[in-house]
């Protein structure tokens, strides 16, 4: 057991691991105006001025995040089956006369897998055994929620917007045998196909950016970033093995999106972009919910954003933002204040 423990503490360092560790932590600080109506009674007795959320606060904080991901996640539902603009193009063009591939070596079924299933299958074991705090559970799943339905979103705007032609347009076309592009123009429109399946067709003129390689990425690109905030990767110490854990997600979104370019679907500056585009919302997702990574408490989620004491001094601007001074906003979840203490792996190897 000792092993596991200390596999446990070398990965999170800030888990609450041994038979002496605390689990209650005060989800967050704020003024009790029950018991202290004013600022001088809650410094004589501050103790009693950490209190702990309620489903209320829970509620007023973050229902409109979770009615947004529902909201965005309807859309994309909607826009995934709508046409859009259909560019033209030449028969000619070798880079949209490959083959149609039907079974896709990522199908959208699994595609929902790697991208949501594999981080809830990670996120939700690390709060429930290592972090064991419920608020980094909802936290975690909501911010994987919004950074998928995002990403889905904007993708599918911009791939409608655009109507690039994918690398096997022509098969999915079927233009009649003979076909040569307009005299006049060197161009053909989508009228000279002859496909009367518009589900496949339409599709056809999606290539740019990749869906799968912006969906994985968001997804994975997430955990990612979920990951490195447990493990501190932020604090300047140097963490060889625990970067390398961290960033092992990524190489699952990167293998999707060769996928993309062995079945035909898209060009490889499609998948670039798309990846590009996927890291981008994930990294926006986390931010919302978590602090910067280097941060001595990132492995904290933040604060409800609703305080019914704003004018309470926020220690986390003071550490952002090197003042004295308060805002209205997050604060971040009480955590161990030893967590200095820590010694970089470059450290621990040196003194052996």
């Amino acid at each position: 057991m000792s092993v596991i423990t200390e596999a446990v503490r070398f990965f999170f360092p800030a888990a609450p691991i041994g038979r002496h560790a605390s689990t209650d932590y005060p989800l967050y600080t704020r003024d009790d105006p029950s018991s202290h109506p004013t600022r001088q009674r809650q410094k004589e007795d501050n103790d009693h001025g950490r209190v702990k959320i309620g489903f209320k606060t829970v509620v007023a904080s973050y229902a409109p995040d979770w009615i947004l991901a529902l909201v965005l996640w309807g859309v994309l539902a909607i826009l995934n089956r709508l046409g859009g603009h259909k560019r033209e193009f030449s028969l000619t063009d070798t880079t949209i006369q490959h083959s149609h591939a039907i079974h896709e070596r990522v199908p959208p079924n699994l595609l929902a897998f790697i991208s949501v299933g594999i981080p809830l299958l990670v996120i939700v074991p690390i709060n429930v055994f290592v972090s064991r705090n419920g608020w980094d559970v909802h936290n975690g799943v909501l911010g994987l929620v919004m950074s998928y339905t995002m990403t889905g979103v904007v993708t599918q705007v911009i791939k409608m917007s655009v109507g690039r032609p994918r690398p096997d347009l022509i098969a999915r076309c079927q233009p009649v045998p003979g076909s040569v592009d307009h005299p006049v123009y060197g161009l053909s429109t989508v009228d000279i196909c002859t496909n009367t399946d518009l589900i496949v067709l339409n599709d056809g003129f999606k290539s740019f950016p990749s869906g799968h390689s912006s969906l994985s990425f968001a997804g994975l690109g997430f955990l990612t970033l979920y990951l490195a905030g447990k493990m501190h990767l932020g604090d300047v110490r140097g963490h060889r093995t625990r970067a390398w854990f961290a960033l092992s997600p990524l190489l699952g979104g990167t293998m999707v999106a060769i996928s993309r370019t062995e079945d035909n679907r898209h060009h490889w500056q499609d998948v670039l972009v798309g990846s590009l585009l996927g890291l981008a919302m994930a990294w926006v997702s986390y931010r919302t919910y978590y602090p910067r990574m280097s941060h001595k408490q990132c492995h904290l989620p933040l604060a409800p954003r609703c305080d019914p004491d704003n004018e309470l001094h926020d220690d986390l601007d003071d550490v952002e933002e090197g003042r004295n001074g308060s805002r209205e906003g997050v604060r971040l979840m009480e955590g161990d204040e030893h967590e200095a203490a820590r010694r970089s792996e470059e450290e621990v190897a040196w003194r052996r």
